[in-house]
């Protein structure tokens, strides 16, 4: 996944989650804006990421002064490193969702999503069959630890993952296209289906690829008892750390509006 090197507005992030087996109660708990309607718009806002620098020390203090400098620079990069991965907690737990050519939808229909703190009135449209029956992984060659990268590597890089997708084991049953975005971030990837017995062994095999392209973490989707338009998204730490996970509700939701990346194919100068 990757991270915008500017600051938009800060948001409360969705509460931290390490355990996969969390209920749906508490994640509705999740502290996120809500969207008083389907439509994407309205008061859900996506969080930024703050470009964090690393310190660096002067070959002129004296040699007490550099021992004091070094510890404390020493702090000061283990403090940014959580800090952002903070930040790319809040951006990702926040973000939202638009797949591709979904197995069973109908042709250029895109499926967007949105996370929620509580069910949305009325019920939002159901997902397609696939969505309520699978395990779903998403994750993108984009931007490795968040870094910018220019849009043909990061093309490239998405090409690569697509012949390893290709050749996964286990297989995934489907796979579609999707990116994620926000006001000011964009990231293009794929989503990965799974029969539920086949779940685990999946996202394991997600995860090790995705930390074979340097990405911080990956998306995992399960349906929700009762609420067919309603998945649970974790965010699940690959080559970062588990402070980036996170576990919220997304509804499938309307076009957004007002947001330049919630076109489903973007000119490479639109990035």
């Amino acid at each position: 996944m990757l991270g915008v090197q500017r600051i938009l507005t800060r948001l409360p992030t969705a509460a931290a989650g390490n355990n996969a087996n969390r209920s749906v109660a508490s994640l509705l708990l999740g502290r996120l804006a809500r969207s008083d309607s389907a439509t994407c718009g309205g008061s859900l806002i996506a969080a930024g990421i703050v470009t964090l620098t690393t310190l660096t020390l002067s070959r002129n203090v004296a040699a007490p002064a550099l021992r004091g400098a070094r510890v404390s620079s020493m702090a000061s990069s283990s403090s940014d490193d959580a800090s952002r991965e903070k930040e790319l907690q809040g951006l990702w737990a926040n973000a939202y969702d638009g797949w591709i050519d979904v197995p069973g939808e109908e042709a250029g229909v895109v499926v967007y999503t949105k996370p929620v703190a509580t069910p949305g009135d009325p019920a939002p449209t159901p997902f397609p069959h696939i969505v309520a029956s699978s395990r779903l992984f998403a994750l993108t060659g984009f931007n490795p630890m968040g870094e910018d990268r220019p849009v043909g590597e990061n093309r490239a890089a998405n090409e690569k993952l697509v012949v390893d997708i290709q050749a996964m084991t286990p297989a995934p049953k489907a796979w579609w296209r999707a990116f994620g975005f926000a006001h000011d971030w964009r990231e293009d990837g794929f989503v990965l289906a799974y029969d539920p017995e086949h779940g685990d062994a999946g996202e394991k095999a997600v995860v090790d690829l995705a930390v074979k392209y340097g990405q911080g973490a990956i998306y995992s989707y399960e349906p929700v008892g009762g609420r067919p338009g309603a998945v649970a998204r974790r965010t699940v730490s690959a080559a970062m750390s588990q402070t980036v996970e996170a576990d919220v509700v997304v509804e499938r939701c309307d076009t957004p509006t007002g947001l330049r990346f919630a076109k489903p194919v973007l000119a490479d100068d639109e990035y």
